[in-house]
């Protein structure tokens, strides 16, 4: 019997890079039974479709379901995708944020926490599902707002093996590596933070440490838009994601919701009879598949220890971003010290990260004022007419 991956949310024709990647993973992932959860039948079938046509030569079998039941029993990975409240819900938070003129992120901001209130109830009904089907199975969240959402997979009863995957850490320093023309594998590095909300602290080449002297050598080049000022200012590789964190002000990128809408059409149309990847799949950034699950998988099933930044939660009750290293029965979290002059910017991350636990966890209007005026990303003057508006969206 093959062992099974079943990939929850594998409707969308975005599980095409997940395919992709699967394909293109090196040996160590033997052939197993793909199994795709979702609720749009026509589009699922679709994906399984392509899915069979891709992965058949390599010995695998794919199978789709819009019963949970039979997607995850038995399942040795489940990897979790599903967007709750749909690219509506998003379009709704990206109106917030053009409102009052601020980034319209999924993950981060008042639209991090407008996303948080309206996902982390469905979520914690699926994970108490997922810890009475497949307790054994490890579960793979890529579910925004990630660090709020893998907690509240944990809490509520999802099977023990519960991470949540990034690739931006790893990313970062790859495309690190590309800008200075060196190769990864001469690279060690180390990391700390929050998802999206991290440094890279230590950078060495062929035993250098880089880090001293890595703003003269970008030569007025960025890595992710992150400058040369920015990493002087921390003397730390901030994530791309740091600058909502010193100047949160500006127009609100829109739109992005009725992209990813009109581009889902586009590639499922795409999908149908083709046996080679879809052209417009090219057209969305979907590195997490290749940079994080992947990867992640192929650690699991190789048992060797392999090192994988994860999303875990802690003994402090936070989820935090870790290096690790990931064995077939579980994870095991490698100790790094981030120095002291990072610890005001990671400190700060987890005071407002514990304040919105708080209002998620028991929402009023009072709780998300708190939380957003914690928040980096949040400019004070603001506070009280965003923090109104989410109540208003989540009360009504």
């Amino acid at each position: 019997m093959k062992p099974v991956v079943a990939v929850l949310g594998g409707s969308t024709p975005f599980t095409a890079a997940l395919v992709e990647a699967l394909r293109a993973a090196p040996a160590g992932i033997p052939a197993c039974e793909l199994r795709l959860f979702g609720r749009d039948v026509e589009a699922l079938e679709r994906m399984r479709g392509y899915g069979d046509r891709r992965l058949a030569p390599l010995g695998w079998t794919v199978a789709a379901s819009p019963r949970l039941d039979e997607a995850v029993d038995g399942a040795v990975v489940v990897v979790n995708q599903i967007r709750f409240g749909g690219l509506a819900g998003r379009s709704r938070d990206e109106a917030l944020a053009n409102r009052f003129q601020l980034p319209a992120d999924e993950t981060l901001g008042p639209c991090g926490l407008s996303a948080a209130l309206r996902v982390v109830p469905r979520i914690r009904e699926l994970a108490a599902e997922l810890g009475r089907r497949c307790a054994d199975a490890w579960v793979l969240n890529l579910s925004n707002p990630l660090s709020i959402t893998t907690g509240a997979m944990i809490r509520a009863g999802a099977p023990p093996r519960c991470v949540g995957l990034c690739e931006l850490p790893l990313a970062t320093v790859i495309e690190t590596c590309r800008v200075l023309r060196m190769s990864l594998a001469d690279v060690a590095w180390k990391y700390a933070g929050l998802n999206h909300r991290g440094f890279v602290f230590s950078l060495e080449h062929r035993g250098e440490d880089l880090l001293p002297r890595l703003a003269e050598m970008l030569a007025g080049r960025t890595i992710f838009g992150v400058t040369a000022a920015e990493i002087r200012r921390v003397g730390a590789l901030p994530l791309k994601y740091f600058r909502l964190s010193i100047s949160p002000t500006g127009v609100a990128a829109s739109g992005r919701a009725e992209f990813l809408g009109e581009l889902k059409k586009t590639i499922g149309r795409e999908l149908e009879d083709r046996t080679s990847p879809p052209p417009s799949l090219s057209r969305r950034d979907l590195s997490w598949y290749e940079g994080a699950v992947v990867p992640m998988i192929a650690a699991i099933f190789a048992d060797d220890g392999r090192p994988v930044i994860v999303n875990c939660l802690r003994d402090d009750g936070l989820v935090r971003e870790v290096a690790s290293r990931v064995w077939r029965e579980g994870v095991e979290i490698l100790a790094t010290t981030p120095p002291p002059r990072l610890l005001p910017w990671l400190d700060r991350w987890a005071a407002h990260e514990r304040a919105l636990l708080g209002a998620i966890e028991s929402p009023s209007l009072e709780r998300i004022e708190h939380a957003l005026a914690l928040d980096p990303a949040m400019p004070d003057a603001q506070v009280r007419e965003v923090g109104r508006a989410i109540w208003d969206g989540y009360a009504n």
